[in-house]
């Protein structure tokens, strides 16, 4: 089995399938996504022939091709408007997000609080847990129209599951009624059969750290979700720069009805500090994904083709970089914990290449290893509880560098050296090998 990951850029608005989340759910290592139909008039959205938001929402505006790194799609939503409850209750949907840090990869973690301003009343709370669960729009949903009694809690027991499978009896029921949720919540035409109408006339207001999805994967975009269940507001902390949404979940949203802002961390923009700072911290829970996803310019592009940009004068280079900072104590490592599955060299049967590429790598730990990449552009890996053998290791490497678009520049015993640039990056390989 092999585990690759393809990064398509499209400079459509909805034209795969996250994240996360922003990506549709993926499993813990792979995702497959299914393509939308997209007409290039109108845009017009459909999945197996049939639209995406049936005739209130047939069309989005045409955008232009992608010219910038991170934003493109204009679209109405600014700022203004923001109010001290706002922030208030986007900070509370901030902390939300924190607890699915590190557990989320390939999507990035995000929150959602839902409050009805009829009594100023939050009713429901959620967080994306994991790749291959529903984002966190669904579980305060779930919440707030009274499929689980704690969106957060649900939440909760898929991360908790993920570090200890199924050992606690409670949370184990919890697990079972959200795996119940997630298969109903697969289904074509789920966000109506789930939410249609069941928080209409609340008068709710949404706050999200991220731009809410648009796009089909194995669960129908959280923005649809958002519009059947009846929403009037949506607060969102960051627009999401993933080709796939890039302003397409708040298109939907406006052209559904809803009224959309977006906090921004421009002091000249927002309406204070509370705003600033709100719209900075969902923008830096998210930033190890934004650099994931985001196209990179044509100099840094090239850089990532390590067959044309890596020679053996820039592997040296690197490798006399990570001597110096072993010296001085500022090495990054990252260790393959011992609890994690290992390979049986002494078993003379087994084809080691093979047996590498069907050893499980757990998407927690792949996080750590691309924020570290991300942090540091040069790692150092440690793989002796994977494997004992160099040759596995040099295997086990590469499949990893390959996962996260990484260069192996060394491997010496167990441990292997792994670069990959910044964006912008840091190291600047090309005037240290000048003659």
């Amino acid at each position: 089995m092999r585990f690759t990951v393809m990064l398509v850029k499209v400079p459509l608005l909805l034209s795969l399938s996250h994240p996360s989340v922003a990506f549709a759910p993926y499993s813990h290592l792979v995702g497959k996504s299914s393509l939308l139909g997209v007409k290039s008039s109108s845009y017009s959205i459909t999945r197996n022939s049939r639209n995406l938001v049936r005739n209130e929402v047939t069309s989005i505006p045409q955008r232009s091709p992608l010219s910038s790194r991170w934003m493109t799609t204009e679209v109405d939503a600014v700022s203004d408007e923001i109010t001290v409850d706002d922030n208030r209750y986007m900070k509370l949907a901030i902390e939300a997000a924190a607890r699915g840090v590190g557990n989320t990869y390939p999507n990035p973690a995000v929150g959602c609080v839902l409050v009805s301003s009829v009594n100023d009343e939050i009713i429901g709370t959620g967080f994306h847990p994991r790749a291959g669960y529903p984002h966190a729009e669904v579980f305060a949903l779930f919440e707030a129209c009274g499929y689980v009694e704690s969106g957060v809690e649900s939440a909760m027991a898929v991360v908790e599951n993920t570090k200890q499978p199924r050992m606690k009896s409670d949370a184990s029921d919890i697990l079972s009624d959200v795996d119940d949720l997630l298969d109903r919540y697969s289904s074509s035409d789920s966000a109506n059969e789930l939410f249609e109408g069941k928080l209409s006339g609340k008068e709710v207001t949404a706050y999200v750290t991220l731009e809410p999805c648009c796009h089909y994967g194995k669960t129908p975009p959280c923005a649809l979700s958002l519009l059947r269940a009846g929403i009037s507001r949506v607060i969102i902390g960051f627009r999401d720069p993933n080709p796939r949404v890039d302003g397409g979940g708040v298109l939907v949203l406006e052209n559904g009805g809803v009224e959309v802002k977006i906090m921004s961390s421009d002091k000249a923009v927002a309406k204070g500090r509370l705003e600033v700072a709100n719209a900075a911290a969902c923008a830096n829970t998210v930033s190890a994904f934004v650099k994931r996803i985001s196209p990179r310019n044509s100099d840094e592009a090239a850089l990532v083709d390590y067959d044309k940009s890596i020679n053996g004068a820039k592997r040296s280079l690197l490798r006399t970089v990570a001597g110096r900072r072993k010296k001085e104590g500022a090495m990054k490592e990252v260790a393959w914990p011992s609890s994690y599955p290992s390979i049986d060299v002494s078993d003379e049967s087994i084809d080691l290449a093979d047996a590498i590429e069907e050893l499980p790598i757990h998407h927690s730990w792949l996080e750590r290893v691309d924020k570290a990449l991300w942090d540091d552009e040069l790692i150092l890996l440690r793989l002796n509880s994977a494997v004992q053998k160099k040759k596995g290791v040099k295997f086990l490497g590469q499949r990893i560098a390959i996962e996260l678009k990484a260069h192996v520049a060394q491997v010496i015993g167990h441990t292997c050296l792994m670069y990959r640039p910044g964006a912008p990056p840091v190291l600047d390989l090309d005037p240290e090998i000048d003659p």
